[in-house]
């Protein structure tokens, strides 16, 4: 019976470390939801982007929250290119991208351009 009783937990153990690796897979995106604000005042919502490439921001965002359960890192420019330093998207000298972590948010900034794209950290091979 001790030997059955070690075999069925070997096979549950094993069974679930396999559904928690499954669960763990998703696709190539970051789940959750990215949601900003344009400069219109019209309030976006992107549903578990890619989490690979550079993305756009339609409209460019003043206001960007992150419900996602990966980073972002935000850009002025519309490729996810790096603008020089002294010329961000907040006005202020030596930034050159905006690192905007999980379950967080940035404000509009008064005289801040809009970020006009953003990539997930980490995402995509």
């Amino acid at each position: 019976m001790i030997c059955r009783s070690r075999a069925r937990r070997r096979a549950g153990g094993a069974v679930f470390l396999l559904l928690a690796v499954a669960g763990c897979s998703n696709g190539g995106s970051a789940l959750g939801t990215v949601e900003y604000t344009t400069p219109a005042g019209q309030v976006v919502k992107i549903q578990s982007p890619p989490d690979d490439g550079c993305h756009r921001l339609a409209g460019g965002a003043r206001s960007v929250r992150n419900y996602t359960v990966d980073d972002l890192r935000l850009y002025a420019d519309a490729n996810c290119v790096l603008t020089k330093a002294g010329d961000d998207q907040s006005g202020r000298t030596g930034g050159e991208s905006f690192y905007l972590g999980t379950q967080m948010s940035v404000p509009f900034t008064p005289g801040q351009t809009p970020w006009r794209s953003y990539s997930v950290v980490g995402g995509g091979a």
